[in-house]
């Protein structure tokens, strides 16, 4: 006799008013798998995670566990029945420590009989396997980095007692070394019978991971994959309708250089006491890729060079639009034609009480103004044309930004400030959570914007993201740039080398069952 699934979607349609999230949605999780869940922003991904975590319920169809019928009407009920989600976004709460933030929420469900010294034993265990420094459980959350509040998040979720761990994309914020011990954890879980729903972008990852993969396209189950069967081009392929062909064929050319001058120069900066100054040029029309492992300067880089924060020495110059100027401070570098998207878009970025329209021109509306009355018909047209340009969806303006999926809402931050035209644009991770096809035609998009004059400065956690995007790439390491890398210098094993100060090349780790 055939085992039940652990948990299984079954018919599943879900609306929000008119729009289908969901049509007919099959998911089958086994006890004891790494299940991959893959889609462009838009398909559903986020509708069936929700589903799953108790957070809202579907309009038709059935959620089963253990073959059973049942109603995850919240998300106690969820980890009642062993569904526990670590989500895309840090919901950390800066006014807890970071241990107050691991146990919130567990008073009268896991917590009886359970002491403060217990919960630091089981939290720091869990700290330690995923490599992290203990002290982040005494600290005050808002001292840590993106990273460590995302291990944060990651400790809440594995201390309770979870049969079903879904991770929404929950490794965007990890630096390599941490994303490889929580692969190897889950590896271990997945050993003891326990089941992962691992839905990420990254073509990697789910190469790695997972041991099977349900494809979601437009609200609906393209269909669910094998291992053996799941290379990048099949996926992709499933995702989006195009041939595999198309997809392995897919490369992005070298630009030939075209020498514009100067953007931005920094000059014996100094990003933290006792690191090496920095000298670095910024050539005017490039792409300029900034990568190293978390906590290594790569953005303190960008907040400097975007007037975000001050350096501890050095000099900071942007060509502005009235000739070179020293900006001081953020508004002094806005004035200079300096936009910055941060990297906690929900924190730093996005105003959720406003919807998409607003949060799209925000950044526009001084130039779209006569006599302080906002011209409704510019602001529109920029809006209509936004949406379109980055494919945000819903392609309704009015829609809540709290609605949208974490692509979507990462759209919406970074064409805020697409949309006024700075001269020179500095990104903070600006594709976290975006899907492989969008992606492609961001890239488009900041060659188009580059060639027609803006300067790109962009951080990115991906390696592969540097290597497609960027003309050349700046790697930190300890406080400092390590490396610059022409185009002709750009290679997996030159960055990754130098983002670890090494010459030698290093390899990531793969599944030794694979």
């Amino acid at each position: 006799m055939t085992a039940h699934p652990l948990v299984e979607l079954a018919g599943i349609t879900h609306r929000y008013g008119a729009t289908v999230a969901l049509d007919g949605c099959h998911l089958q999780v086994r006890p004891g798998e790494i299940h991959g869940l893959v889609g462009e922003n838009g398909s559903g991904k986020s509708t069936v995670v929700k589903l799953l975590s108790g957070i809202m319920r579907p309009t038709e169809g059935q959620v089963l566990v253990d073959g059973e019928a049942v109603g995850l009407r919240s998300p106690a009920q969820a980890q009642r029945n062993g569904v526990v989600t670590v989500f895309q976004e840090t919901l950390i709460s800066d006014e807890c420590s970071g241990l107050e933030n691991v146990f919130a929420g567990t008073d009268g469900l896991f917590r009886r009989g359970r002491s403060r010294s217990d919960e630091l034993a089981a939290a720091t265990e869990v700290v330690e396997r995923l490599g992290a420094s203990p002290a982040i459980l005494e600290a005050s959350p808002y001292k840590l980095s993106l990273a460590e509040r995302q291990v944060l998040t990651l400790v809440r979720a594995l201390v309770r007692p979870w049969r079903l761990l879904i991770l929404d994309e929950a490794t965007s914020a990890l630096d390599l070394a941490t994303r490889d011990r929580l692969f190897a954890l889950l590896m271990d879980e997945r050993g003891n019978g326990r089941s992962v729903l691992f839905v990420s972008h990254r073509m990697d990852e789910l190469e790695i991971l997972i041991d099977r993969a349900t494809v979601q396209r437009s609200g609906r189950t393209i269909g669910t994959v094998e291992r053996a069967e799941a290379a990048p081009s099949r996926l992709l392929s499933m995702m989006d309708g195009r041939s595999e062909a198309e997809h392995r064929s897919h490369t992005t050319t070298a630009r030939e250089r075209v020498d514009r001058g100067v953007a931005a120069r920094l000059r014996a900066v100094t990003l933290d006491t006792g690191a090496r100054p920095v000298d670095l040029e910024v050539r005017r029309g490039e792409i300029l890729g900034v990568g190293g492992l978390d906590g290594h300067g790569g953005v303190p880089l960008l907040e400097t060079l975007a007037g975000v924060r001050s350096a501890v020495g050095g000099e900071v110059e942007v060509d502005g639009p009235d000739g070179p100027v020293t900006p001081q401070g953020y508004r002094a570098a806005v004035a200079a034609g300096v936009a910055y998207v941060p990297g906690k878009r929900q924190e730093e970025g996005l105003f959720r009480t406003l919807d998409v329209r607003d949060n799209l021109a925000m950044a526009t509306y001084g130039r779209r103004s006569r006599f302080g009355f906002l011209r409704g018909a510019a602001v529109t047209e920029l809006v209509a044309s936004s949406m379109r340009r980055l494919g945000v969806h819903p392609d309704d303006p009015s829609y809540p930004i709290t609605g949208l999926s974490g692509g979507n809402a990462q759209k919406v931050l970074v064409g805020r400030w697409i949309a006024s035209e700075p001269d020179l644009l500095v990104l903070n991770d600006p594709l976290r959570g975006v899907d492989i096809g969008t992606k492609r035609d961001f890239y488009a998009l900041l060659r188009e914007l580059t060639d027609d004059g803006m300067t790109v400065v962009m951080l990115s956690t991906e390696i592969e993201e540097l290597l497609t995007a960027c003309d050349r790439v700046a790697v930190c390491h300890d406080q400092s740039v390590e490396a610059v890398l022409e185009a002709d210098e750009l290679t997996y094993d030159a960055v990754l080398s130098a983002m670890f100060g090494q010459e030698a090349g290093l390899a990531l780790p793969g599944r030794q069952d694979a």
